[in-house]
């Protein structure tokens, strides 16, 4: 008899125990909702990274470009490496999936670009568009990057 007790007072715990912790879960990760508006085509248009102000490395590296492509594939360079793999976009939600990147060094500069461009891409969670632009947003909806298409001879 005192076992059944025990374990009928266990299992009331752990579904206590069970409901409490979804509901902190949901707490700790807000819906977030970032600018701009769904994205509905990607593909066919090479983008260039915004530098916000910042001049160009006189072009002395790539200047950072993504390309997506059929399949959800992506290719593209950070400023020195290249980058490819898959990503995944269902509205706003968007994630790179375990993208490859060459090894190279370059300029000191473009290695600190290309050391936060290598974060961006671990943390988005979002893009969306506005004005023309991509916008890459991380799951607290911090703007990361913004992508313009691309203009021939920038770096001529």
């Amino acid at each position: 008899m005192l076992k059944k007790a025990l374990f009928a007072s266990v299992l009331a715990m752990s579904i206590a125990m069970t409901g409490c912790s979804d509901q902190k879960a949901e707490q700790k990760a807000p819906k977030v909702d970032p600018a701009g508006e769904v994205v509905k085509k990607l593909e066919g248009t090479s983008w260039e990274l915004v530098m916000d102000g910042a001049a160009k490395s006189d072009c002395e590296e790539l200047p950072p470009l993504m390309e997506f492509l059929s399949k959800n594939r992506i290719a593209g360079n950070l400023g020195c490496n290249l980058i490819n793999g898959n990503y995944q976009l269902d509205g706003k939600a968007f994630r790179f999936e375990a993208p490859a990147m060459t090894k190279r060094m370059c300029a000191p500069k473009t290695m600190e670009l290309e050391a936060r461009l290598t974060q961006m891409v671990a943390d988005a969670r979002y893009l969306t568009t506005m004005k023309g632009e991509l916008m890459i947003w991380n799951e607290r909806g911090e703007l990361l990057a913004r992508y313009r298409p691309e203009k021939a001879g920038a770096c001529q």
